[in-house]
C-alpha cells in the first residue's frame, strides 16, 4: 500500500478492527513519537517559507496580550470604582438615618415648646387687660362685612375699548383725584 509515496507492508490481515491490527502489528512497524513530530516538522517549515502565516499568529499573539490586558485593567477599573460608589452610599445612607433621627427630636422639641409657649401667654388674658386699659378696642357690628359666595363665580370680559371711551375714563378718574385731595 502506498501513501504520500512512501509504502507501507502490511504484516497480518486486518478484519475492521483497529485494536486487532495493534496487537498483530510487529514493533518494527510502530512509529515513535519522534517520528511523527518529524513528520510535522516538513509541514512547519513548508509554513514559515511562506512567510505570512507563521509572522501573524505570533503577531496576532502579541497583539491580543495588551488588548486583554487592557480590558482586564478597565474591568478591574469598575469593579473598583462600584465598590467605592457602594462604600459613599452606605455613609450617605447612615447620614440620613441620623438627620432623620435628629428632625424628629426637634420635631418633637418644637411640639414641647409650642406647648409651653400657649401656657406663658393666655390670649384671652391679654385680651382682657388691653381691652379695660383701652388700648385696645371691641370689634364694632358696622366694622364687619359678610360675604355673598352662594352665586358662582362669573367673568365679565370686555371688547376692545375705542380711544374716546379712553380718554371719557381717564378725565374721570382725573377728576375723582382732585375733588378727593380738596374735600
Amino acid at each position: 500500500m502506498a501513501v504520500n509515496g512512501r509504502v507501507y507492508r502490511q504484516s497480518a490481515p486486518v478484519d475492521g478492527s483497529a485494536a486487532l491490527k495493534l496487537e498483530s502489528a510487529p514493533e518494527a512497524n510502530r512509529r515513535p513519537r519522534r517520528e511523527a513530530a518529524r513528520r510535522t516538522r516538513p509541514v512547519e517549515a513548508a509554513r514559515a517559507s511562506s512567510g505570512r502565516e507563521s509572522e501573524s499568529e505570533p503577531q496576532q499573539r502579541r497583539r491580543a496580550a495588551p488588548a486583554i490586558l487592557v480590558g482586564v485593567l478597565a474591568v478591574a477599573a469598575v469593579v473598583v470604582l462600584t465598590l467605592f460608589s457602594y462604600a459613599q452610599l452606605v455613609m450617605v445612607n447612615d447620614q440620613v438615618v441620623g438627620l432623620r433621627s435628629e428632625l424628629s427630636q426637634l420635631q418633637s422639641d418644637a411640639t414641647k415648646l409650642q406647648a409651653e409657649y400657649e401656657l406663658a401667654y393666655d390670649l384671652q388674658e391679654i385680651e382682657t387687660d388691653m381691652i379695660n386699659s383701652g388700648q385696645m378696642n371691641k370689634i364694632q357690628s358696622w366694622q364687619t362685612y359678610t360675604l355673598e359666595l352662594s352665586e358662582p363665580d362669573a367673568v365679565e370680559y370686555f371688547q376692545e375699548s375705542t380711544w374716546r371711551g379712553d380718554l371719557t375714563d381717564m378725565l374721570h378718574s382725573f377728576a375723582q383725584a382732585v375733588k378727593e385731595y380738596f374735600i
